[in-house]
C-alpha cells in the first residue's frame, strides 16, 4: 500500500507541474510575458522542490515536513486552477493531494528510506 501511495504521490507531482503550467498561461498576460510566464512558473515550482521537498534535498527538515510542505505546494496549485477557470480539476486536484498526503501519514510512508526487497514485501 505504502508504495501505491508513493506512485500516485509521483504521479500527483508530475501533474502539479502540468497543471501550474497550464495556469500560468491562462494568467491574463500577452505575448512574450505570458510564454515567460508560462516556462518561469512550473520550472520554479520544480527548483523549489528540488530545493526544500525531495526526499535527498540537503536541508534540516524532516521527511515529514518534507511532505507538508511539498503538499502545500501542490494545494496551491489547486488553487491557481481553480483561479484559472477550471473549479472543478482544482477541488479534484486538491483533494487527490490531501488524501494522498493524510494516507502517507496514516501509513508512515518515508520516500527517502530504501524499498523493501522483492522477496520482503511484508512491510508494505
Amino acid at each position: 500500500m505504502v508504495i501505491a501511495n508513493l506512485a500516485l504521490r509521483f504521479i500527483v507531482e508530475l501533474i502539479g507541474v502540468g497543471a501550474l503550467g497550464y495556469a500560468a498561461y491562462q494568467a491574463p498576460l500577452d505575448g512574450i510575458t505570458r510564454i515567460a510566464v508560462t516556462v518561469a512558473a512550473p520550472l520554479a515550482l520544480v527548483v523549489a522542490w528540488a530545493i526544500v521537498v525531495a526526499p535527498k534535498a540537503r536541508n534540516a527538515l524532516t521527511q515529514p515536513q518534507r511532505d507538508a510542505i511539498g503538499t502545500g505546494l501542490l494545494v496551491l496549485v489547486a488553487a491557481a486552477l481553480v483561479g484559472a477557470g477550471q473549479p472543478t480539476a482544482g477541488l479534484v486536484f486538491g483533494a487527490v493531494v490531501v488524501v494522498n498526503w493524510l494516507l502517507g501519514v496514516i501509513l508512515g510512508q518515508d520516500p527517502s528510506r530504501p524499498w523493501p526487497a522483492a522477496g520482503n514485501r511484508h512491510q508494505e
